[in-house]
């Protein structure tokens, strides 16, 4: 068996034991949830933290706006969203039971219960009127959903005329799908990815009726940000993660970093930053 086969056969294996164990259903067990926020900040669940969120945010003023947040996960982005972009009210929503319940202690935590709300939703249509946010927001969640445009043209539905989507998404390119570097990193992970092509999303956004779509590459600086990350689990920092999640996650977090980067320096993964207007 060559070892791209053996690769394909072990995530084969890994997602039949998820579907006999009913397993499927929670991405973000607890202890995974604690390995990332310990390597990415209080309440964050991916890559960049402030830094990130204001360079998504590049040109766009949410302060005093109505903000809708897609897969709010541990809630750190929905704080950041109230507390340093002056966001009147953010609703996170999610998927997870165990994610609400973490985001919305974190948000009496910080005294924002009123500002900052959660709510559990299933696949489908949001459960929010036509025109209910000024902005949509999304940080590295739209990668777990593969029907692209089903999403765009919901999140304009839900938008206010004038008001802006604004994502952090990753791609892949051109047979990235039966690239071994690629194939070796998503066969170690225990989250499910549903990848497609930035110029796909850029088309799928002008197809839902998004005005101004702009899909910009940011594998440049994820590249930098992946690299400290493997030199910071590579350091005595794993042992202090090990000592709150035990030593096998800390040491899968850092073959997941590790796999990331070579996905990343392959070129076939590519993350970026989206946004679109919903015209007025």
């Amino acid at each position: 068996m060559s070892p791209t086969a053996k690769m394909l056969w072990k995530a084969a294996v890994r997602q039949i034991i998820l579907l006999a164990t009913g397993e499927r259903t929670m991405q973000y067990p607890k202890e995974l949830t604690d390995a990332l926020e310990f390597v990415w900040g209080e309440g964050i669940l991916s890559p960049g933290g402030p830094e990130e969120v204001e360079q998504m945010l590049e040109g766009i003023d949410i302060c005093g706006r109505r903000v809708l947040d897609i897969g709010s996960g541990l809630g750190g982005v929905d704080v950041l969203l109230v507390v340093q972009h002056g966001a009147a009210a953010v609703v996170g929503i999610d998927v997870e039971p165990q994610l609400i319940e973490s985001a919305s202690h974190l948000a009496a935590k910080k005294g924002l219960a009123e500002r900052v709300t959660f709510q559990l939703v299933t696949p489908g249509e949001l459960p929010f009127a036509n025109a209910s946010f000024d902005v949509v927001f999304s940080k590295d969640t739209l990668l777990h959903i593969a029907n692209k445009a089903a999403v765009y043209a919901e999140l304009l539905r839900v938008l206010k005329p004038g008001g802006w989507f604004v994502a952090g998404d990753w791609f892949w390119s051109e047979g990235a799908a039966e690239n071994a570097v690629v194939l070796a990193w998503l066969s170690n992970l225990q989250l499910k990815f549903a990848f497609t092509h930035p110029a796909d999303a850029l088309q799928a956004l002008s197809d839902a009726g998004f005005t101004e779509p702009k899909v910009t590459d940011r594998r440049h600086e994820l590249l930098e940000a992946n690299r400290n990350e493997v030199a910071l689990l590579e350091g005595p920092v794993r042992q202090k993660l090990a000592a709150v999640v035990g030593m096998e996650m800390a040491e899968s977090r850092l073959a997941s970093a590790k796999g990331r980067q070579a996905a990343l320096e392959s070129g076939a993964l590519i993350p970026c930053h989206l946004r679109g207007r919903r015209p007025t």
